[in-house]
């Protein structure tokens, strides 16, 4: 091994005067522009799908909206439709039913009397 002069030898420079690496030189200089290429490509991607997804959302909202309607307007109307006649008897009369000689349980005074029909076939 010599001593260095303070000259650099031809072979050991690149253009400008600047001392370059063995193998090619400025071997890394590519990786940030495909790393900003391959963010600006996910970036229009994610872009697009929130596009699409709001897109879909808001068709979908206004679905909702005009079937919300359609149930409100069948509420109204079902409210000032006229109530069907009730069929059967009053609930509010009250109904004199005969009991004599039919079984009977507990006082056949009381003055209320619980009759209960049914039929077992």
């Amino acid at each position: 091994m010599g001593k260095r002069s303070g000259r650099e030898r031809p072979s050991e420079t690149g253009a400008g005067g600047r001392i370059e690496s063995g193998a090619g030189g400025g071997g890394a200089a590519w990786l940030p522009i495909l790393l900003a290429a391959g963010a600006l490509v996910l970036g229009v991607f994610a872009w697009t799908e929130a596009k699409q997804s709001k897109t879909e959302l808001t068709r979908r909202l206004a679905e909702m909206d005009q079937r919300v309607l359609a149930l409100q307007n069948d509420v109204a109307k079902a409210a000032r439709a006229p109530q069907p006649q009730q069929q059967g008897p009053d609930p509010n009369k009250v109904y004199t039913v005969k009991t004599e000689g039919s079984p009977t349980k507990g006082n056949p005074t009381a003055p209320i009397v619980i009759a209960e029909f049914s039929d077992y076939q």
